[in-house]
């Protein structure tokens, strides 16, 4: 009896010291409120040596964002032509009408109008007919074709006739960053393939 009563007070002692020694680590540890205070924030220096490393990275980063924009918009413009010209020869195939395909070389500009005998007013102005308008940065480098020498400006029109053919011609899209692509269009066919280098008829 004697001895499970002593084990009992010596539990109850344990017990005791623990509730004390976490009492006391309680009362060592300062509140989470007085820690945020002792926090020192970022220094002077800090700060500099961050906005230094910021300025450092946007101007690396700055002229290579830049160059990449101007490369999109010089492949955007060759897809839109890619997909005009495809529009086009289908139009001429499912209407069994003869088209012409109009570039503007120094207005940098493409549109398309069926090819008819006598064409109204409003058909002969090439705002009123559905095109394409280049960018500023992109502009036609030259256009080749089969029949005629190499076009350097002006203007030039490609017929496509009832079955969507035409010949086989070379357009040079270009950027001020002297980024070529060479559009190669297939007589007979719809593919029309895309380099990014100068390709010549010769």
């Amino acid at each position: 009896m004697c001895g499970s009563t002593m084990k009992h007070s010596g539990g109850i002692v344990k017990q005791a010291q623990k509730l004390s020694n976490s009492c006391s680590l309680s009362a060592r540890r300062p509140p989470f409120s007085a820690r945020l205070r002792n926090r020192q924030g970022f220094t002077l220096l800090e700060l500099i040596i961050v906005c230094l490393l910021i300025t450092i990275s946007l101007a690396f980063s700055v002229p290579a964002l830049r160059q990449t924009l101007v490369v999109d918009q010089l492949a955007a413009s060759s897809r839109k032509v890619i997909a005009l010209i495809r529009e086009v020869r289908m139009l001429a195939t499912q209407e069994q009408q003869p088209y012409l395909i109009h570039f503007d070389l120094d207005k940098k500009k493409i549109w398309y109008r069926a090819d008819v005998a006598t064409p109204t007013e409003e058909q002969q102005r090439p705002d009123s007919q559905p095109g394409i308008q280049f960018p500023p940065s992109v502009y036609f480098k030259d256009i080749q074709s089969g029949t005629t020498e190499k076009k350097l400006s002006g203007e030039l029109a490609l017929w496509i006739n009832r079955q969507g053919y035409m010949e086989q011609t070379i357009l040079h899209l270009a950027d001020d960053q002297d980024n070529i692509i060479s559009l190669v269009i297939s007589p007979f066919l719809s593919t029309i393939k895309a380099n990014d280098s100068y390709i010549s008829l010769d």
